[in-house]
């Protein structure tokens, strides 16, 4: 979650692995500078972030328009986002955590904690109802954030979370599910899951690497089982089978500069991973 497009050539220099070769080209829906991540909305909209500007960008993937949904107050720019209760979501800004509401007409910006020890908060990732995961990748850690009281506590921190590279940036993408966290670190082109407790979020035991031969930015789970993975400055989202004895990445599409991923939520679009990019939003068809 992380837009390099000004840096190329520093992230070439890093990056390995063969090229991958995109079973389609993305369909633009949107073109906007610099997106950094992308949500679904329960109604079908879009909301896409970018860590410039304190816009909340909502977009209609039918009309192809977007709109601001709301002014962060208090922020210069947002990353992470992430609905943690229906039409609430938190989203990062600078140092900042802040709840996004939806119930309410018009929609409603509050900052819910400033983490002030924090080196450089991206990644976010919905726990529970009541608390999200949220990826410090100057520290190489995840905190968990309690969303009603701004509470915070370390629950992972290991090697494969650590920045490297010209940039002191590492952990980047994270997601949670069912015991699991998956996580990519940019600039180590790796990507790598680790058993975390259903209850107080505490890693269990050791992380696996699934790769490390591939940059890996965001990600999201897809409708069929797949866990879906953009790559930056490769220029692609490629599919995971997580139950496979050695996942391997597939190219399924291809997006300049992808930094995120989300699933359409309404039945015209539930196969539909709307990907953020360095020129916008666009959308990749999957087979499920």
């Amino acid at each position: 979650m992380f837009n390099f497009l000004p840096i190329l050539p520093l992230i070439a220099q890093v990056v390995s692995g063969t090229p991958l070769t995109p079973r389609q080209a993305a369909q633009q829906v949107v073109r906007l500078n610099s997106i950094e991540n992308v949500a679904v909305r329960q109604n079908g909209l879009i909301l896409a972030t970018n860590m410039n500007q304190a816009t909340l960008h909502q977009i209609d993937p039918v009309a192809k328009t977007s709109s601001t949904a709301v002014t962060v107050s208090g922020a210069s720019g947002l990353s992470g986002i992430a609905e943690y209760q229906p039409e609430k979501f938190a989203v990062i800004g600078g140092k900042g955590i802040y709840r996004v509401d939806f119930t309410v007409t018009p929609p409603k910006s509050t900052l819910i904690k400033t983490i002030t020890e924090a080196n450089n908060l991206n990644g976010l990732s919905a726990f529970d109802e009541n608390t999200v995961l949220v990826a410090d990748a100057g520290k190489g850690n995840v905190l968990r954030f309690d969303v009603n009281t701004g509470a915070y506590s370390e629950v992972a921190k290991d090697p494969t979370m650590a920045p490297t590279g010209g940039i002191p940036f590492g952990i980047d993408g994270i997601r949670y599910a069912n015991g699991t966290l998956w996580y990519t670190n940019i600039f180590k082109n790796s990507f790598h899951k680790i058993p975390l407790d259903p209850v107080t979020a505490k890693s269990t035991g050791a992380q696996t690497t699934l790769w490390s031969n591939l940059m890996g930015d965001d990600l999201c789970f897809g409708p069929n089982g797949k866990i879906y993975v953009t790559t930056n400055s490769r220029n692609s989202l490629v599919e995971v089978d997580p139950t496979a004895a050695r996942p391997s990445p597939v190219s399924v599409g291809s997006v300049t500069g992808s930094t995120s991923c989300s699933f359409g939520r309404t039945d015209r679009d539930r196969n539909v991973a709307y990907v953020g990019g360095g020129q916008g939003v666009f959308a990749v068809t999957v087979k499920i």
